[in-house]
């Protein structure tokens, strides 16, 4: 549970000093770059949250690759990422059959499938390899740790989850102002962090939260962030390659179904998750009592 709120404030830290630094370092220029003072803020906080994990996790006393769910050689390793890319694209398929029979996006099927086509691909799979290995590490592999009572390993579970929800909300406003002071960084953080709740999609939240929990159960399951990462992987790239390769029916009436946050997440994608926490559960634990299955 510690670890939660440590890693928690410890994002909440580096997101204030990356909007002071990068506030500061961009009134030097005479104009912005072209990377928006929003975004340097955002990306400067993640690289400070990377450059300062290994102190981090020494206080905790997580610096055991095996305690953070990184347990098997690197061979296998990568063999069971990409088990579980195969495994979440194929697991997907069902839900994007449901988007197109309920009329709620509609398939592109004018797609050229070129070189340039696969590049994209290949752009795409190596961007989720990357996200899904961060996030996963972080909110499955720091912060949470296998506990003998049930009811501890649940809550950190959920609220492990529920972290990785709603810190997908955190978003700054652009930043376009060339009158830059010390403290606009900071201002427009803290304005972010005070709306918070009024932007929030809860729809889009809800759906995050339950994916949360089943990279949890996995997490905790297999002892190990492999599967993770890869299923993590495989559910981003599918929404960006469907989203990519789709669009939304305006005219239908299942519109409801879909969040607004992407157009992908929403009430459906949310039942869909749900039964693949169910199917998992029922069928490891049917292992765990028929070890021979």
């Amino acid at each position: 549970m510690k670890n939660i709120l440590f890693f928690t404030l410890y994002i909440i830290f580096f997101a204030v000093l990356s909007s002071l630094v990068f506030t500061l370092l961009y009134m030097q220029f005479d104009e912005q770059p072209m990377l928006a003072l929003n975004k340097a803020i955002k990306y400067g906080a993640i690289l400070m949250c990377a450059i300062f994990i290994a102190p981090a996790m020494k206080i905790l006393n997580l610096y055991d690759r095996r305690s953070v769910g990184f347990l098997e050689t690197k061979i296998k390793f990568s063999q069971n990422i990409v088990k579980g890319f195969i495994l979440s694209c194929c697991l997907s398929l069902p839900l994007l059959f449901l988007f197109s029979y309920l009329n709620v996006r509609e398939i592109d099927f004018s797609v050229a499938f070129n070189q340039s086509f696969l590049y994209i691909i290949l752009f795409t799979i190596f961007i989720s390899l990357v996200i899904s290995f961060i996030e996963e590490s972080f909110f499955r592999g720091m912060m949470i740790q296998r506990k003998n009572n049930l009811v501890l390993t649940f809550n950190m579970v959920f609220l492990s989850s529920l972290a990785y929800s709603l810190f997908h909300f955190i978003k700054i406003p652009l930043i376009i102002d060339s009158n830059l002071l010390w403290n606009t960084g900071l201002k427009e953080l803290l304005i972010a962090f005070s709306n918070f709740f009024t932007t929030i999609n809860y729809d889009a939240a809800i759906t995050l939260l339950f994916f949360g929990i089943l990279l949890g159960i996995i997490r905790v399951k297999n002892n190990t962030l492999s599967y993770g990462i890869g299923i993590h992987a495989g559910f981003i790239f599918i929404i960006k390659t469907f989203k990519a390769n789709s669009s939304v029916n305006s005219d239908s009436s299942n519109n409801f179904l879909l969040s607004s946050y992407d157009q992908f997440t929403g009430h459906l994608a949310t039942t869909w998750i749900i039964v693949l926490i169910s199917i998992y559960l029922i069928f490891s634990n049917k292992k765990n009592n028929n070890p021979s299955l």
